[in-house]
């Protein structure tokens, strides 16, 4: 009977043997670990080039104090006809197997971005070794390549830095949004178009590869996100700037905090709102066979400097500023709406919306959404409210006019 059951227990045991083994272990320095690519058209074939930025560990090993004098990253490409191939190829020109488990950004190319991004999310869709939240950029009047070999200050990274700067400046300026690839996955195959913001190199790009361009205050080349890239059919038409990309930014429904410079009496500009809450619903419907885009942006936020006096003790003085800050919002949400009518892209997923709400309405006009968003009608109402004033109701120049 004993036999017998050390007999039925062997199975088990092999099983717990094979679960606890190392069968596809790999050694940490036998990996590249990959913390950017980028992805560029080739010039002279219908291919992709594609590059990866490495970690170089021996120069970022500085809690064990070493000091190689080499960059912080190393940069390989590869062409091929598919994404996967190139990254298979690179293991003719890096030592190492690229891993991909750490892979924080992906910036395409603008004449990639231009003739089409529809079809290079399907590998990291289908391959386990590609991360889904990974964000993506479009590198502006430069290729990919020239984006991931500029160097940054303070950021030992470029890859994670750039992503940090993207994260940043979406969460408290407004004019760009971080977006990562499930999101344009998503968007792309979706009733709307998908936006994506931009990273420019400013300066030598040259002199930005090399690590002496960290040895000084002022530096030759830095990377600064510019701009809302819109896309057709996936394929991008043009560029939002300034208030045009917030506004944009403020129909998606993506602000998190903001400063409007709002009018005041005769000053222009001269009153800093910092937005800390914002709001938007939307709601579409067809009214004699034309959408109507109704945009309710609710926002509230708090006064952080003055230029010129404006006695905020006063109700009626906040109550104007609130009507300024309105109007200011307004104009630039109209303004994004505008410009993605003239384009024809629906950026703001107003034909999920009206598909969402009354599918049937959406089967009569699916067909022709393109034109049928351009032609579409705008209701947009804003509520703003200012919550704050600070410390000083009163600037202190009035108290010295007056004591004079």
């Amino acid at each position: 009977m004993k036999l017998k059951g050390l007999l039925r227990t062997i199975p088990y045991m092999l099983v717990v043997i094979l679960l606890t083994s190392c069968w596809n272990s790999r050694e940490l320095n036998e990996m590249a670990i990959v913390t950017g690519m980028g992805i560029d058209k080739a010039s002279d074939k219908d291919e992709y080039r594609v590059t990866f930025q490495i970690v170089n560990p021996s120069a970022t090993a500085t809690s064990m104090g070493a000091s190689t004098g080499q960059p912080t990253i190393s940069v390989y490409s590869a062409t091929d006809r598919t994404l996967f191939g190139a990254l298979r190829k690179t293991s003719k020109k890096a030592a190492r197997q690229l891993f991909f488990a750490h892979t924080q950004l992906v910036v395409i190319g603008e004449q990639m971005a231009r003739s089409g991004i529809s079809e290079i999310f399907d590998v990291f869709e289908r391959s386990h070794e590609l991360r889904l939240n990974t964000s993506v950029l479009v590198s502006r009047d430069a290729d990919a390549n020239s984006v991931l070999k500029i160097l940054l200050p303070i950021e030992s990274l470029p890859a994670m830095g750039l992503v940090k700067k993207a994260k940043n400046t979406a969460a408290i300026w407004g004019e760009n949004r971080n977006i990562n690839i499930f999101e344009l996955i998503n968007g792309l195959t979706g009733e709307g178009e998908v936006s994506i913001s931009g990273i420019r190199i400013i300066g030598d790009k040259e002199e930005g590869k090399k690590k002496a361009n960290l040895e000084q205050t002022d530096v030759k080349a830095i990377l600064s996100i510019s701009g809302l890239g819109v896309f057709k059919k996936g394929k991008l038409t043009a560029w939002l700037e300034g208030s045009e990309a917030k506004g944009a930014v403020w129909v998606q429904n993506k602000i998190n905090q903001t400063t409007v410079n709002v009018n005041a009496e005769d000053l222009e500009a001269s009153v800093a709102v910092d937005i800390n809450f914002s709001k938007t619903v939307v709601n579409v419907e067809l009214q004699k066979g034309l959408p109507i885009f109704h945009v309710h942006i609710q926002e509230e936020g708090k006064i952080n400097e003055t230029r010129g006096f404006v006695d905020l003790s006063k109700g009626y003085e906040i109550e104007k500023l609130e009507k300024q800050l309105a109007k200011q919002t307004k104009e630039a949400a109209i303004q994004s709406i505008r410009a993605a009518q003239r384009l024809k892209s629906d950026i703001f997923d107003f034909g999920n919306e009206l598909k969402r709400l009354r599918p049937q309405e959406w089967e009569t006009v699916k067909k022709d959404w393109d034109s049928m968003f351009a032609q579409g009608k705008l209701d947009v109402r804003v509520d703003a409210y200012i919550r704050g004033t600070g410390m000083r109701s009163k600037p202190y120049l009035q108290h010295e006019d007056e004591s004079n």
